[in-house]
């Protein structure tokens, strides 16, 4: 599993209307963020064990198919029964043509998400989880794209609205961080209902941006899946966009 990247862009996430806390386990580091009024002291520690609960689901996955840990095209569903995130991840990367790795910390932070808003009432809640988001609120809220060294670096940001939320934005990028990537791109951003599904798309359309020129061509493809609701690619000082969602120019 990759290892752990300091997390500077969450020094500009949050503010007044979130409470927020930081839940690390060995190679997960999540960043949790609820409605202030909701926050309750005991929301770290469950949150610590739901993280715990998934690298154990993940960790027995990998000891019966060692190849779900490092393939890097998709694998076929096992005929016996699998927990939901494993059968998540399976589904999400046979659509993107990657490996069932690269949907994981989407998924990871959907399924903690769920857990909390199921064990407590919780009315907006953002859980970042290495550049992958998956979120819920209840007024509208505007995610930056964080891309590296590029000067459109959190220039541009997305407006979540209660109307498309809960849903996943997941980045992936070809400059930034230590995770595996075939393309040049400084950011992939993917939104979709499923965190699975969003972070191996965000990986799969970041793998195809070589170049400055490959961008209107990947962003046209992006959108051309019917369960992509949006869409930024950046590289260096170009970038493309589209979708359902609404694109800010930010200050």
């Amino acid at each position: 599993m990759p290892g752990y990247e300091p997390r500077f862009y969450r020094d500009s996430m949050g503010g007044a209307r979130w409470k927020s806390f930081r839940v690390v386990h060995l190679e997960t580091d999540l960043w949790i963020a609820v409605d202030a009024a909701g926050y309750k002291p005991e929301m770290d520690a469950f949150a610590l064990e739901r993280a715990k609960h998934y690298r154990s689901v993940l960790d027995s996955h990998i000891k019966l198919i060692p190849s779900f840990l490092t393939s890097l095209t998709p694998l076929t569903l096992p005929s016996f029964p699998a927990e939901d995130i494993i059968s998540e991840m399976y589904v999400a990367t046979q659509r993107s043509g990657t490996g069932p790795m690269s949907a994981v910390a989407g998924a990871v932070a959907e399924h903690i998400c769920n857990d909390l808003c199921d064990r407590f009432s919780i009315k907006e809640i953002i859980i970042e989880n290495g550049g992958d988001i998956f979120m819920k609120v209840d007024s509208p809220a505007v995610i930056s794209v964080y891309a590296g060294d590029s000067p459109l670096s959190e220039k541009i940001g997305i407006e979540i609205t209660p109307a498309i939320s809960p849903l996943s934005i997941c980045c992936s990028s070809g400059t930034i961080g230590h995770s595996l990537s075939f393309g040049t791109a400084d950011a992939c951003m993917i939104a979709c209902r499923s965190g699975a599904q969003a972070d191996a798309y965000a990986t799969s359309f970041c793998n195809e941006v070589k170049t400055i020129g490959d961008i209107t061509r990947v962003t046209e493809s992006a959108l051309g899946k019917e369960d992509i609701m949006s869409v930024v690619i950046i590289k260096d000082d170009k970038m493309g966009i589209g979708g359902k969602i609404e694109v800010r120019l930010l200050k």
